[in-house]
């Protein structure tokens, strides 16, 4: 008789460990490209140096080849809510954004990066984005993304590449 019990307990330790392992397995996050285009922007001037501004903006973002997937549900659109400091459009931004899925969760994290201002006018970028949370079955969704991209001199649109990896904890 105890033995049956050690061994239904030993059974249902290995279950929950075996559920615990698959919650937190790493989920790759193919390389995903986006379109995005800027709804607001806003500058203001510091006034210490010239070309010195501090921004606050808002992007929305496309996924025309479906191909950032999380949990076999690709996502549909993003907005991305930042703020800068610059000198000469380069310099250091921190960013929010919330992920879009088809399915209608969302996936919201927290980053930043660097913005690169190049001879002609264009500007090169880089950033981390921390997932912090999400609705429904990504309410605990943690990793990162990472990516680069590039808007053009002028333009109100910008493209970036993106990839990365998480998982999801209870």
């Amino acid at each position: 008789m105890r033995q049956r019990a050690l061994f239904a307990a030993l059974a249902l330790c290995a279950t929950c460990g075996a559920t615990l392992a698959t919650a937190q397995q790493k989920h790759p996050l193919a390389r995903a490209t986006a379109e995005g285009y800027y709804i607001e922007e806003r500058a203001i001037d510091v006034g210490d140096v010239s070309g010195h501004q501090a921004r606050i903006y808002r992007i929305r973002f496309e996924y025309p080849k479906k191909d950032l997937v999380f949990l076999d549900v690709p996502v549909s659109e993003s907005f991305t809510t930042g703020y800068s400091d610059y000198t000469g459009w380069s310099g250091e931004f921190s960013t929010y954004s919330v992920y879009v899925l088809e399915d209608g969760s969302r996936i919201f994290t927290r980053g930043g990066g660097n913005n690169q201002s190049q001879p002609d006018g264009s500007r090169r970028f880089s950033f981390v984005d921390n997932f912090i949370g999400g609705t429904g079955k990504f309410r605990g969704i943690r990793g990162q993304i990472r990516g680069f991209g590039e808007r053009g001199a002028g333009a109100q649109s910008l493209s970036d590449t993106s990839s990365g990896e998480y998982w999801i904890e209870e």
